[in-house]
């Protein structure tokens, strides 16, 4: 199958850019929420093993949640109203959007120990899989296989674009940890460097993705202009 655009790293940029300056009170509000829980849930790290994968838990579950509601936002057009508004279409399917990450995080990583080349193309083919889920409400192997579809013809440009999202995202990240350094390692440090962080850092990297996804399915940077996206399923039938 010939892919259904062809990728511009350009227009995917000034898409994510167009998605920001559009609902920028949202995002920011999102994006406080979530770099405050994740600061939160972060300090679990300090209690030990059990801490731990208490906290990891709850950073994949705050991911994807963030992840939807950030693709809502970006890619399906009359869901901007507001939080609720968001989380309503995004609940349906939060349960796949983590087993969607899940499986996302263990390939890449066994890919990237199998002489780190397999774990790149996995990083790319899949990188629109849990938009796929929010926006074509996809189960996890067909969020797979539409997102390769998807990227096929264009692995090359997606990869470039998704390497400069990481490494300016990777530099926010470390500006945010130098800035919180002078509060050490305890319990204010913990929970500044992460906040930071997330707060900066996160939000770039999202409205990649979701920019990313309207550029390969050719909605470009006015999704607005295409028909609204399905409604979430009733809970209460």
């Amino acid at each position: 199958m010939p892919p259904l655009s062809k990728f511009s790293i350009t227009d995917t940029l000034q898409g994510m850019r167009v998605a920001f300056e559009k609902d920028r009170a949202l995002v920011i509000r999102i994006t406080l929420l979530f770099a405050a829980l994740n600061a939160v849930t972060g300090l679990l790290d300090l209690t030990g093993p059990a801490g731990i994968a208490i906290s990891i838990g709850f950073l994949v579950l705050f991911g994807a949640m963030y992840e939807g509601l950030m693709t809502a936002l970006v890619c399906l057009p009359g869901k901007a109203e507001g939080m609720a508004e968001l989380w309503r279409t995004v609940r349906p399917v939060l349960g796949i959007m983590i087993w969607v990450a899940l499986v996302y995080a263990i390939a890449v990583f066994a890919g990237m120990l199998a002489l780190i080349v397999p774990g790149l193309m996995i990083l790319t083919i899949w990188s629109v899989s849990g938009q796929v889920v929010v926006v074509e409400r996809a189960g996890l192997a067909t969020a797979f296989r539409r997102s390769a579809e998807l990227v096929r013809g264009n692995g090359f440009a997606v990869f470039g674009f998704l390497l400069v999202v990481g490494i300016i995202a990777l530099t926010i990240s470390l500006l945010a940890i130098l800035v919180a350094r002078p509060l050490g390692t305890g319990v204010v440090g913990n929970l500044v460097t992460p906040f930071l962080s997330n707060l900066f850092s996160a939000p770039f990297y999202a409205l990649g993705l979701a920019a990313l996804y309207n550029e390969l399915t050719g909605r470009g940077v006015n999704p607005e202009s295409l028909p609204p996206g399905p409604d979430p399923p009733d809970p209460n039938p």
